[in-house]
């Protein structure tokens, strides 16, 4: 078929065949690279996405660890504990039982095993120093008692003292 052809026909249709080769290679290599490329992309939103699910895995067990913690010391704790008896102790201790004005118990139902037992206290002319310090030793007892609410108001009369109403919680097993 080419022998029919003239010389310079003959070498017009080889340099065509040999640019639609060179082209076909050209667009078959850019589309595996541009598969390459867009695997690579793939791979390191993986490699992300792996690493977020790592940190949740860790966070997971911290907290796990923390809840299987809670649980052991509400076991431990005793049946007969009152949140009101153990503030009125530490009150004698701190030596501010007289700026205790009131105390009110509250029980609240969280789950078919556990309930919230708290108490609201009202305090007055009480220095920031002793009250800082009362509840440190509140939320660093064994008891697993915690300040849920805390509202303060200085008095008019003396700046250096405050009125204070908190709430003291804790948590039993039913």
């Amino acid at each position: 078929m080419l022998n029919n052809l003239s010389q310079r026909e003959q070498k017009l249709i080889i340099g065509a065949g040999l640019v639609l080769i060179v082209l076909g290679l050209y667009l078959g290599i850019d589309t595996i690279i541009s598969n390459y490329s867009a695997f690579d992309n793939k791979i390191a939103l993986s490699k992300e996405e792996l690493k977020k699910i790592d940190l949740l895995r860790s966070q997971h067990l911290e907290t796990k660890q923390k809840l299987d913690a809670v649980k052991t010391q509400l076991k431990n704790m005793p049946k007969d504990f009152s949140v009101i008896s153990f503030i009125e102790k530490l009150a004698d201790q701190e030596n501010i039982r007289e700026n205790i004005g009131s105390q009110k118990p509250k029980t609240m139902p969280l789950n078919d095993d556990y309930e919230e037992s708290s108490v609201e206290i009202q305090m007055n002319n009480i220095n920031l120093d002793r009250l800082v310090n009362f509840i440190h030793k509140i939320e660093n007892s064994d008891h697993l008692l915690k300040v849920k609410q805390l509202r303060m108001k200085t008095k008019y009369n003396d700046r250096d003292l405050l009125s204070v109403t908190m709430q003291v919680t804790t948590y039993k097993q039913k």
